[in-house]
């Protein structure tokens, strides 16, 4: 996928800054110099820890919060100073935020009925909002009475109803059981197609995150750490922090000492680590990611160049399928496998050895590892 940003352009951050003075008297820089643009049917996610700035930047756009400095536009106009009702979006916060003495119907229509629209034309938009969620014909139920997924649809009518060119959602499946989170973000990525709008998308769940979304905003201390496709941000991420935060991650480092005819070869405490991600000097610095998953017990049987590690298992954990191999490297480095069902019974203590590709190993420069979560 490309990284491009599809046109038109509809939302564009610049170098938005939001500070917080703490009780103490210092200072938090909740947006720190955030530069961003959003195509207009682009469905974005803002991912990162607790405090990275995400639902700031959520609530700025959506008008419930002023920037310090900077600017946002939307379709090409300033909408710093004006208030969220006058701005051509709406949001789905985490609470649903349904009337509860309101039927389900009156939920949905309430914007319409806000602005006075006529009662055979807002019943009618009421009905086709709720068929678009899977809802159609519950209008006279009241909001007790579904279930938290059902909630959440309405919700989602309620934003949609009015077609607007923008809708947040604030971590709106965080309440949500497992299985019927899955079934939502299927349903809440279909319906944006559907819809041809933009969603941004606020999550601290990385899978949600690489399951929805056409980019990913990673975030941390108030700025941005990569924007890239879910691909980009899982195998190629541009610093340690993205690295480490984004899934499981070996995360190697050293110094660069040989180049052969795998690449190049990287001196991590005694262990050489092969990768051909990149062309570097002798003895440059060099930070290594190999995932678990793109390691094997046994070599593949279509490549010629392989490496591979030796390691002592401290911990074997079976999850249907495949098997999590914790364990440590001669030079005392803990490494995190995921590999296939094996034929011979795996035990702590076991020495196993671990083919992997060179192709496989992304670096990181020096310059650019960042900070760890």
């Amino acid at each position: 996928m490309s990284t491009a940003v599809p046109v038109p352009e509809y939302v564009r951050i610049r170098r938005a800054h939001r500070q917080f003075i703490t009780p103490e008297g210092g200072v938090i820089h909740a947006l720190d110099s955030v530069d961003l643009s959003i195509a207009q049917s682009e469905f974005i996610t803002l991912l990162g820890p607790s405090g990275c700035g995400k639902t700031t930047l959520l609530k700025i756009v959506a008008g419930f919060e002023e920037i310090d400095s900077g600017d946002i536009l939307l379709d090409g106009q300033s909408i710093i100073g004006k208030p969220a009702h006058k701005r051509p979006v709406n949001t789905v916060f985490q609470s649903y935020a349904l009337f509860p003495h309101l039927s389900v119907g009156d939920n949905v229509g309430y914007g319409l009925d806000v602005a006075k629209v006529a009662k055979t034309e807002r019943n009618r938009r009421v009905a086709e909002a709720l068929e678009m969620v899977g809802l159609a014909g519950i209008e006279k139920r009241n909001p007790a009475q579904l279930s938290g997924g059902q909630q959440q649809r309405v919700a989602l009518a309620r934003a949609i109803i009015n077609r607007p060119k923008l809708l947040l959602l604030d971590e709106p499946l965080s309440a949500l059981d497992k299985n019927l989170r899955l079934k939502m973000q299927i349903e809440l990525k279909n319906l944006q197609t559907e819809l041809g709008i933009c969603f941004i998308f606020v999550t601290h769940d990385q899978e949600e995150a690489l399951t929805m979304s056409d980019r990913i905003v990673v975030l941390n201390g108030g700025k941005v750490q990569q924007v890239g496709t879910p691909d980009e941000i899982y195998h190629r991420p541009k610093n340690n922090f993205v690295a480490s935060f984004i899934g499981e991650s070996n995360i190697f480092t050293g110094k660069v000492v040989e180049q052969d005819q795998l690449g190049i070869q990287v001196d991590c405490g005694g262990l050489r680590i092969h990768s051909t991600d990149a062309e570097a000097s002798l003895g440059q610095p060099m930070t290594l990611l190999l995932r678990p998953e793109q390691m094997s017990l046994t070599p593949p049987l279509d490549s010629q160049q392989l490496a591979s590690l030796s390691m002592t298992l401290d911990q074997v954990v079976f999850i249907g399928s495949d098997y999590q191999l914790h364990g440590h490297l001669s030079n005392g480095f803990q490494l995190s496998a995921l590999v296939r069902q094996h034929a011979t019974p795996l035990a702590e203590g076991d020495q196993v050895e671990l083919y992997y590709q060179p192709k496989a190993v992304h670096t990181i420069p020096e310059s650019a590892v960042g900070s760890k979560p």
